[in-house]
């Protein structure tokens, strides 16, 4: 017996002292993660004159001796455009990383020249090349886009509060986002948040992607000059089945967006200057009445019915000075291009 004990004793160190000096890792070794950083392989691009508007891409390809932090900036040298696309590798394979010819934000490129940088983090040296834009990407590549070109959709709904004043809730052309139109939708302030929104009705039955890979586009824009505190829109999406666009005929709003309904939304916060694209997840709209259990929450995107662009502000009237350092300053929140895009932003298509 005494013996078996130390045989097995015996195999147990055998197998502990063999665990302990295993000579294989995973990941790359200490001495090449910290040791001096080398170029394998030059940046190359595959597409130095992109046509953008026929889906051409630019593919970015790259080698370095260890997994370093690096970025790409792309720059319009007229436009002033930017894009940047950043990683942590050891290789920048252009079947994964390329260009669609996207801002990360407004403005967008024109045909232009634009410079091209990669940097790696902690060092000094710049790779650099250029490309010319031999025609722009185009922003219509969606299931369902509103661009006020024809001037309001069909069947859509203008309702404001006349008594606030000033009030912009039509389509206008001196600075529309894309195109020649967009809606102004503002004014000033009476006594109450709300002054006005524009219901569009929609059918997009054939959309077949979940609500996490479905996204809502709008460009919005905004005025730091005399800025009006607390403006934002909200975007309502309603999925309300069994009542028509427009029952009330007495009532220039949409029937689709009472409390008792599937309605999900979205608050948008409005202070920056000028435009910008402004793209949500369908799955992180909130259910405008979470707690009424009559009302069956499924977000299916092909039972999208109608949207509700709604301006909203905080008071600054004499009658209800909630902002009094609003007094006399309009709001300003218009908006154009709303687009619903799949699987990603319309800036990342």
């Amino acid at each position: 017996m005494k013996i078996k004990i130390k045989l097995i004793t015996f195999y147990s160190l055998l197998f502990f002292v063999h665990s302990c000096t295993k000579t294989e890792f995973e990941g790359p070794s200490i001495a090449n993660l910290y040791g001096d950083f080398e170029l394998i392989e030059p940046l190359i691009l595959t597409n130095k004159n992109p046509s953008f508007s026929i889906n051409e891409q630019v593919g970015f390809h790259c080698e370095f001796n260890k997994p370093v932090q690096w970025k790409i900036a792309i720059s319009g040298l007229s436009s002033s455009a930017y894009k940047e696309i950043s990683g942590f590798s050891d290789l920048i394979d252009s079947n994964t990383v390329f260009w669609n010819g996207g801002p990360s934000q407004l403005p967008f490129f024109s045909e232009e020249v634009c410079s091209v940088e990669l940097t790696i983090e902690n060092e000094i040296d710049t790779l650099r090349d250029d490309i010319t834009i031999v025609s722009t990407k185009t922003y219509e590549n969606g299931i369902w886009v509103e661009d006020f070109e024809d001037g309001l959709p069909e069947g859509s709904l203008i309702h404001y509060n006349s008594d606030g004043g000033g009030m912009t809730f039509f389509v206008a052309s001196d600075d529309p986002l894309l195109g020649n139109n967009y809606f102004k939708m503002g004014g000033r302030v009476n006594w109450d948040w709300p002054l006005g929104n524009l219901d569009i009705p929609i059918n997009i039955a054939n959309a077949s992607q979940s609500s996490n890979n479905f996204y809502i586009n709008i460009g919005i824009l905004s005025d730091i000059q005399d800025l009006h505190s607390g403006q934002f829109i909200n975007i309502l999406i309603s999925e309300e089945k069994d009542t028509p666009f427009n029952d009330n005929l007495n009532n220039n709003a949409s029937d689709l967006f009472e409390s008792s309904m599937e309605v999900y939304k979205m608050k948008v916060p409005v202070d920056w200057d000028g435009w910008q694209i402004k793209s949500f997840r369908y799955s992180d709209f909130e259910p405008v009445s979470p707690n009424n259990t009559n009302i069956n929450f499924n977000m299916n995107p092909n039972d999208i019915r109608a949207i509700r662009i709604s301006c909203q502000a905080c008071p600054s009237s004499v009658g209800n000075p909630v902002c009094p350092e609003n007094f006399g300053k309009d709001v300003r929140t218009d908006i154009d291009h709303i687009i619903f895009t799949t699987n990603s932003s319309l800036l990342d298509q």
